[in-house]
């Protein structure tokens, strides 16, 4: 599923994130939007490396620190919870349009 938007709450962010570097920064953020994008992270250095595109190296110097932002196999509690938001409204709008739709034909129907 495509989801062109994402909702960011940048006073939590910046709360949550002061004491990152700029590096750490970047890839974090990197990791936020491939995982909105694709529901989740992999569990493989090579590729976790590639999404934020740092060398392995950097990524090794810098995972512990990324990592604390997540849970599990890189899970990502906010993100989900903002997952699950955005499935429940995508869920509804396509209801309400079917019931639209219904309305209608049948309307058209009755004339």
């Amino acid at each position: 599923m495509q989801r062109p938007w994402m909702p960011f709450y940048w006073g939590d962010y910046l709360r949550d994130t002061a004491h990152l570097s700029t590096l750490q920064h970047g890839a974090y953020l990197l990791l936020i939007g491939h995982y909105w994008s694709h529901g989740g992270l992999p569990d493989d250095e090579a590729q976790l490396a590639n999404i934020t595109k740092m060398s392995p190296q950097a990524w090794r110097a810098n995972r512990k620190i990324i990592q604390q932002f997540f849970i599990g196999n890189w899970r990502h509690k906010r993100i989900d919870a903002e997952l699950e938001r955005h499935r429940i409204m995508i869920a509804k709008r396509v209801a309400a349009g079917s019931k639209g739709g219904t309305i209608s034909a049948i309307k058209r129907w009755r004339r």
